[in-house]
């Protein structure tokens, strides 16, 4: 979902470093109370405060601190907020791992700190998801081409902990980075998966996102060529 490239640009392929499986949909909650969603989530939207009205952003451009959410099987909830230059240590080495693994990207050179901190200062928003205080996850946007046409169209990129799998961060990071996408003025998120990848094919179907398309021997992988599939997620006007 978009290849990280040491200018803090993320195109070509990249998939969703998770090993999650699918998950439901949240079902928000308004009113202070959670509601239970079929993945087995509860909505804390009282929490931090909810999300930002649409275009309220805080002076770095990025959203406000988004909601928590607890899953009902972990002790501790998951936080979603803007990412800083302070995460940058740890974002490179959750997103070296995926690297590693040879699953998610077609990218094989390990990202430093340094790079990393560009991206945290960039006007699309990038988030970050904290369990026990623990940075456990990003996921990001970038925009999906320069031409004036395709302004509201961002590609998106998300990576989870190996350690931190299987506890809804992943849909969790997709959910917040939908909303916040929106408040920035997009209409669409749009990546690629590997063919292969399909835990994360079916966390993204499980968070709202649909399958388009594949992109038959797309690239290759120390010298294996991969299938990718295209998935997009509408937002605001557009999703109606």
């Amino acid at each position: 979902m978009g290849q990280a490239t040491g200018e803090g640009r993320v195109a070509g392929v990249e998939a969703d470093g998770a090993v999650e499986g699918g998950s439901g949909e949240l079902h928000r909650s308004h009113g202070g109370e959670p509601r239970r969603g079929p993945a087995g989530f509860q909505y804390h939207p009282g929490l931090s405060g909810g999300l930002p009205p649409a275009g309220r952003t805080t002076t770095c451009g990025q959203p406000n601190p988004l909601r928590r959410i607890r899953p009902l099987h972990s002790a501790a909830p998951i936080t979603i907020r803007p990412a800083n230059p302070g995460d940058a240590e740890r974002i490179a080495a959750i997103y070296n791992e995926g690297i590693a693994n040879r699953a998610a990207t077609f990218e094989t050179r390990p990202r430093s700190k340094a790079e990393v901190a560009g991206w945290t200062v960039a006007s699309l928003p990038i988030l970050v998801a904290e369990v026990d205080g623990h940075v456990a996850g990003f996921a990001k946007v970038v925009n999906y081409s320069e031409r004036e046409v395709y302004a509201g169209i961002g590609e998106h990129a998300v990576y989870v902990a190996g350690d931190a799998r299987r506890l809804g961060v992943g849909h969790a990071l997709l959910e917040a980075l939908a909303e916040a996408a929106d408040t920035a003025g997009l209409y669409k998120l749009t990546s690629r998966i590997f063919s292969t990848n399909t835990a994360s094919i079916a966390l993204h179907e499980g968070s709202g996102f649909t399958i388009v398309g594949l992109q038959r021997r797309h690239g290759r992988l120390d010298g294996e060529w991969k299938d990718c599939v295209l998935v997009e997620r509408l937002l605001g006007d557009a999703a109606s």
